[in-house]
């Protein structure tokens, strides 16, 4: 399974609201591998973090997870240099 991050987290706050929240969470905790693309690209606020910390933590030790992003290495950190 695919998901970029935005898209992923989109997707988890509507669910919180119409009820699928752990519906979703399970679907993405049975996917033998989950590509998380363009992570760190923008600031996690409110509840993302965490919602991001569930999808990792339901997959921990069990199924396979890449993380990927395209933040150049000098923004890494929140370091310029």
């Amino acid at each position: 399974m695919y998901r970029r991050v935005p898209a992923l987290l989109g997707d988890l706050a509507i669910a919180r609201g119409d009820g699928r929240y752990l519906k979703v969470l399970q679907s993405l905790s049975r996917a033998e591998i989950l590509v998380i693309d363009d992570f760190g690209l923008i600031p996690l606020t409110g509840s993302e973090p965490s919602d991001l910390l569930e999808v990792l933590e339901d997959r921990s030790e069990r199924k396979s997870t890449i993380v990927t992003s395209q933040l150049p290495v000098d923004s890494w950190h929140g370091s310029n240099s």
